[in-house]
């Protein structure tokens, strides 16, 4: 099964059913892919930027341009102007799909999406088995991106759908969106079956999301640690639900009470709830937490992914093999990236992993073979699902004068500063441009920015303490 050439096997069963009610069908669906893939000039392989909503257009730009032999890169379409054109300069990607704004100026229309040809002076080629880039920051503005094959995301889509043990009977319904390696893995997977998706744009707190839940007998939904933390905010314990059957939580550690609380409600439900984790490099799942152990191994990621290996290396790079050893977690697997991208000229270079994947996690597995997660050795959180570079974070408020450094823990993103003039400004900006909600920024004052003998900032020394701070 190849979800970009063999949709059109589910024939008349209904595919799509989208926010505005439509209903597409898969053979309607594949026809419509073959139209976008037909507008597209076949006479060599090119880069499509897609701006991304959780629509039926950005639907079959994805997956036209995909089975069109191109290679597709997916970008929010609520982006910053001004860190869109820097992914513009960045890649040089031949044509946009995205919405149309003013007069029309594209080629080829569908509905409220245009095709547009730009003028690319660049003669890079590209990686002729390269499909898809994924943003590793997806708001950021960052170019640093992931590339992907067909084969990782065929592979990675049938592995989700056989733990997770999908039918076509399915109906997920959008709740992250497609830009988003986590959300587009649901879209993939239960394509790779034959179900009918939900796809909405509609946030989870908005009425209009539940309804349209209700209305069609959404079967799950997916979420960040953040999500469940507003999900109980909105009483979700109280809703009633007949449809549900799962629901699944990844993109970074649910706070384990949280766990807890959400693995006695599925337990009491009778619905069983799947704790994940995955990264962008290996197009979304690498691990998954059997539902019933949600209780007993509560702060574990759980077990590989059928078709996959999880193993450890101590720091002279020697397997582990003794239970409740730290070291750092690998990863093995047909869904293993071909390697980063920053430009358009990095599109051309061939697979620089060889389907082995350093995650950068530290971990340790139990004498039943079940992995845990108790750090990271680089310099990245997650805030509400997304990957924040705290380099990036840095620089970027640096390059706009402020003195500073920035740390953090998943879901909170700390800012040290020198003067607490720059409080209110900072946090603007940060807010802005890399759509960080309020309550996931602390920032405060010390006296200076530390650093080495070597020029190196000294952040254990700066953060260690920061509760001491005057924070705001």
């Amino acid at each position: 099964m190849d979800i970009f050439d063999d949709l059109h096997q589910y024939e008349n069963k209904i595919a799509i059913i989208d926010e505005n009610e439509n209903k597409y069908t898969y053979r309607e669906l594949d026809n419509m892919i073959k139209r976008f893939k037909a507008a597209l000039p076949n006479k060599k392989k090119s880069l499509v930027l897609i701006r991304c909503n959780n629509t039926i257009e950005s639907l079959i730009g994805y997956l036209g341009g995909i089975s069109g032999e191109n290679t597709v890169l997916l970008v929010d379409d609520s982006i910053d102007h001004n860190l869109f054109e820097n992914l513009i300069d960045s890649y040089q990607p031949d044509y946009i799909w995205g919405p149309i704004y003013g007069k029309r100026k594209g080629f080829f229309t569908y509905r409220t999406y245009e095709l547009q040809k730009r003028d690319v002076h660049t003669n890079s080629l590209l990686l002729p088995e390269l499909s898809l880039v994924m943003l590793t920051s997806g708001s950021t503005g960052s170019p640093k991106g992931v590339r992907l094959t067909r084969y990782n995301i065929n592979s990675n889509a049938k592995s989700i759908a056989q733990y997770l043990a999908l039918d076509d009977s399915e109906r997920p319904i959008t709740s992250l969106p497609m830009n988003y390696v986590y959300g587009l893995s649901v879209i993939n997977s239960h394509l790779y079956v034959g179900a009918t998706i939900l796809l909405t744009s509609k946030s989870m707190v908005q009425k209009d999301f539940w309804d349209f839940f209700k209305k069609y007998n959404a079967t799950s939904f997916s979420g960040v640690p953040y999500t469940y933390e507003m999900l109980k905010n909105l009483r979700f314990f109280n809703m009633e639900l007949p449809s549900l059957r799962y629901f699944t939580q990844a993109g970074g550690k649910l706070r384990p009470d949280l766990a807890e609380e959400y693995s006695e409600y599925s337990k009491n439900k009778k619905l069983h709830f799947y704790i994940m984790y995955g990264q962008t490099e290996a197009t979304a799942r690498m691990a998954y937490l059997p539902p019933k152990f949600n209780l007993t191994k509560s702060n574990s990621i759980g077990i590989v992914i059928p078709g996959g290996k999880l193993y450890l290396k101590d720091n002279r790079g020697k397997n582990i093999t003794i239970p409740k050893r730290e070291g750092i977690l690998y990863y093995e697997g047909p869904n293993v990236m071909l390697g980063y991208a920053f430009n358009r000229e990095d599109l051309v270079k061939s697979d620089e992993q060889k389907g082995c994947l350093n995650t950068h996690d530290i971990a340790y597995f139990d004498e039943e073979g079940f992995f845990y997660i108790v750090g990271r050795d680089s310099r990245f959180i997650k805030i509400a699902g997304n990957r924040i570079d705290l380099d990036k974070v840095e620089q970027y408020l640096w390059q706009h004068g402020f003195e500073c450094a920035s740390g953090g823990y998943d879901n909170l993103l700390l800012i040290a500063t020198t003067s607490s003039a720059y409080f209110k400004k900072i946090r603007e900006m940060l807010m802005k441009t890399f759509k960080i909600d309020y309550d996931s920024l602390n920032i405060f004052q010390v006296e200076e920015i530390s650093k080495n003998r070597s020029g190196k900032i000294e952040y254990k020394k700066i953060f260690s303490n920061y509760k001491q701070g005057e924070t705001i």
